[in-house]
């Protein structure tokens, strides 16, 4: 055996400069835009805007593109959907529009031509210059539709911030995006390192292909991602209000859906069912826990288009976008939501957009639960 010796502290050093230089490098890959290791192109941080310190989001929902290709409905029913998204963007000028999933009606799809109607879909927000970002629903996949192919479409415009995802998570579109403070605000600099606030993104999956049906629910792979994630984000950027986004909505969302016409505070179109995930895996306990996130934003039910309080959460619907989807008599809309940097704990403003340019439903700030009896 050869005798055992010390490093010597030129050795020693050499290693503790490398060791540095790799978790600098890691460091700024996480916190330059999102997460390490997702597959996606590089964009531009968010910030709150320079001139009034405030974030405007503007969430579209189960837009339903590419239905009856050969017929005229469908063909129709896309144009009056790209009509709607151009005007509820004239009306608004939002700081990054969210869509929660089902962009497209993928089951019904002759052909491998989903990213024409990607393109059909984003051209109002590419055409003006706005930022977005996706997740995925139950529609958006199917015999000619692959999720891959669409986050392809989406991903070759330098506007959007989708992104795919941890390849070890179950499902696509799991991700978060920081937004950052302006560069100066009420006269003078800010630090612009930290993050004022955070948006999560979650894939509730679901729908068919040819392999056959696809499990409806954010993955218990995910919400452990999440956890682990705020947790780092908790230590090293301190406590950051969040807000998340996803398809299908969770259990809690049915309890109050029920019982939503006792709570005067809570207010928005209650004309369907409640179709919550398939499996309860936590999720919403996870959000809760994390003593952060404020708002949860869902789809699905093209009927909804409530908000309420639960726990220390406002639980919220968004108004259906799209024509598309086989529902008709509802007017379409988006929910508009706008922070401020002054009091990003605070939101400002919580409505939602007719295509008609009506602003209505606003729910007013509070701190009242509705469900602390359930």
């Amino acid at each position: 055996l050869l005798p055992q010796s010390n490093p010597t502290p030129g050795i020693m050093k050499s290693v503790l400069l490398i060791l540095v230089h790799v978790f600098l490098a890691l460091s700024a890959r996480v916190n330059a835009y999102g997460e390490d290791r997702m597959r996606n192109p590089p964009r531009d941080p968010l910030h709150f805007r320079a001139q009034d310190g405030r974030f405007r989001i503007m969430t579209l929902t189960d837009l339903h593109y590419g239905e009856d290709q050969a017929g005229s409905t469908g063909p129709a029913n896309d144009r009056r959907s790209v009509q709607v998204t151009t005007d509820l963007l004239r009306w608004e000028h939002p700081d990054i529009v969210v869509i929660t999933g089902d962009l497209v009606s993928g089951e019904v799809f002759p052909h491998f031509n989903v990213s024409e109607y990607i393109d059909m879909l984003v051209r109002p927000l590419a055409a003006g210059g706005y930022k977005w970002a996706s997740t995925y629903g139950n529609h958006d996949i199917g015999n000619n539709v692959r999720r891959s192919e669409m986050l392809a479409a989406e991903q070759k415009y330098e506007l959007s911030y989708t992104q795919d995802g941890l390849a070890e998570l179950e499902g696509n579109t799991n991700y978060y995006l920081p937004v950052y403070p302006p560069p100066a605000y009420d006269g003078g600099p800010v630090n612009t390192t930290r993050p004022a606030a955070v948006l999560w993104f979650f894939d509730t999956r679901g729908g068919r292909n040819e392999s056959g049906g696809i499990p409806a629910y954010v993955h218990e792979s995910v919400v452990e991602w999440f956890r682990v994630e705020s947790r780092r984000m908790l230590a090293e950027w301190g406590p950051l209000p969040a807000y998340a986004y996803f398809h299908y909505p969770t259990a809690e969302y049915s309890p109050i859906h029920d019982e939503l016409d006792t709570f005067p505070q809570c207010v928005g179109q209650k004309d369907d069912i409640v179709t919550p995930q398939e499996r309860d895996t936590g999720l919403l306990n996870a959000l809760i826990e994390s003593g952060v996130v404020k708002t949860s934003f869902v789809g699905h039910n093209h009927g909804n288009g409530w908000c309420c309080y639960y726990r220390t959460m406002e639980l919220c619907y968004n108004r259906q976008s799209g024509h598309g989807g086989g529902w008709v008599g509802w007017v379409r809309g988006a929910r508009v939501v706008e922070l401020s940097f002054a009091d990003p704990w605070r939101r400002n403003l919580n409505y939602v957009r007719l295509e008609t340019g009506e602003i209505v439903d606003t729910f007013q700030i509070g701190r009242e639960s509705c469900r602390e009896r359930v």
